[in-house]
């Protein structure tokens, strides 16, 4: 029996993910440094004294950045600093400037002045790229976000910093906790989460700023989004179609799904599900995952194969209802995940903090891939195929954050939602086989030929 193009394409695809999850593997190297906001309003300042053989310890930082309207921004930083360190610097301006010199290095900036004011010393300088323009007059803040591969923001470094707009712009988007008040934002802390935040700035008075800034944000990431979709939804799910399309036309060649009877695949998959439910017992010896959710996903596959192992269910089967049956089985092993977060049961209790959506999630396409087999034996492969590929690529798209730039492990990423799809076929063989030798329509057991179907 020969492929059809559609399998050999499928196919192509898990040849693909086959050959690009090594090589995306090298890719995977150190985490890089944590930088914070205004460095040198403290480690910084702290260290580039330090190298001159000067210990300083600040007392308080403030940091001005004012943005200019060609995407630079000018800061002013007011280090107070202890007595004798403030004194030092006071009487040696060559000093004060060297250590300044090294301590806005690491923002690629320009210093413009430094000064002394009693304890206090100030330092000015410009950063060349803070922000880019945006449709709608709008500027685009991405000082605050990181910088894949070379660093990540943490912490604000300031005791407070303010951000001012240009003159006739206001801040439409601030920082999370930010005090904005037109021009100006003021914050005191700063977390940055995921990739950080975009600030944006947009011309005083626009009656449609808030959709500008959204767009603004939007047109900035559309291009990293495109490439996550790629790479941890698209590619995976090429190699989970072209891995069951394979297994589809093997066992059409083979007849592999007519050596059993339909009460011992689903009995399989049923033992299965109670293999789940019994990893407390080997959790220790064998690494196979977490238990709870594995618990969920053990009561929805003895519940798939005990409702298919009943002759009453099987003889009155359609592609709907064998649907039915699959929804069934995944509502169920939600609720199980819901008892296991809401009842005290220690070790096997789901924490109160976690979704338990995103937890059991993953069992879906397993289920799913009982209607590819069902499809291969009886119907059209190519609807089943597209839903339980549909079912992976939600699970990709809430499993990683498909708005995140990524960094120095982002290929890693890409590699285990390869091997996931690889797993979840192999996995996946069971469920296919008790879908294969499932009655047809008629009632009868009798089977297309899974290659001419797709």
């Amino acid at each position: 029996m020969v492929p059809s193009s559609r399998q050999r394409v499928l196919l192509a695809a898990l040849v693909v993910g086959a050959v690009f999850a090594p090589l995306a593997t090298g890719a995977a190297t150190a985490s890089p440094r944590p930088v914070p906001v205004c460095s040198p309003c403290e480690r910084g300042f702290v260290s580039a004294a330090q190298t001159h053989d000067h210990p300083v310890r600040i007392e308080r930082s403030t940091a001005t950045m004012r943005v200019h309207r060609n995407g630079s921004a000018t800061w002013t930083v007011e280090n107070r600093l202890n007595d004798s360190a403030a004194a030092a610097f006071r009487e040696n301006a060559t000093l004060r400037r060297s250590v300044a010199e090294d301590a806005v290095s690491i923002h690629d900036a320009r210093l413009l002045s430094t000064g002394v004011d009693g304890d206090t010393v100030r330092l000015r300088y410009r950063t060349p790229t803070v922000a880019t323009d945006a449709p709608g007059g709008v500027l685009r803040v991405g000082y605050f976000r990181d910088d894949p591969g070379a660093m990540v923001r943490a912490g604000l470094g300031a005791d407070r910093l303010t951000l001012v707009a240009p003159e006739g712009m206001v801040v439409e988007r601030g920082l999370p906790g930010a005090d904005v008040s037109d021009r100006r934002m003021t914050v005191t802390s700063f977390e940055g989460s995921g990739d950080g935040p975009f600030v944006t700035l947009a011309p005083e008075g626009s009656l449609l700023a808030p959709l500008w800034s959204l767009v603004a944000v939007a047109a900035a990431l559309a291009g990293v989004v495109g490439r996550n979709l790629l790479l941890l939804v698209a590619l995976p799910s090429a190699v989970f179609a072209g891995g069951l399309a394979l297994v589809a036309w093997t066992v059409g060649r083979t007849d592999l799904g007519s050596t059993t009877t339909p009460d011992r695949r689903a009995l399989a998959v049923l033992g299965l599900g109670a293999l789940a439910l019994a990893h407390p017992l080997y959790a220790g010896a064998v690494v196979a995952g977490s238990t709870p959710p594995l618990l969920a996903v053990g009561v929805g596959a003895v519940a798939l194969g005990g409702a298919l192992a009943l002759p009453t269910v099987r003889d009155r089967l359609s592609p709907s209802r064998l649907a039915a049956v699959v929804v069934g089985a995944f509502a169920l092993a939600v609720v199980a995940a819901l008892l296991l977060r809401a009842l005290p049961l220690g070790d096997l209790s789901i924490r109160d903090d976690a979704n338990v959506l995103t937890l059991v999630l993953p069992a879906l396409p397993l289920y799913a891939v009982t209607l590819v087999g069902y499809a291969a034996a009886h119907t059209s492969l190519r609807r089943a195929l597209a839903a339980a590929v549909a079912a992976l690529a939600l699970v990709l798209a809430t499993t990683f954050s498909i708005a995140s730039q990524g960094g120095t492990l982002y290929f890693l990423g890409v590699v285990l939602a390869v091997l996931g799809a690889v797993a979840g076929v192999v996995l996946g063989v069971p469920f296919f086989l008790l879908g294969y030798g499932l009655p047809g329509p008629d009632g009868r057991g009798d089977r297309r030929n899974a290659g001419a179907t797709a």
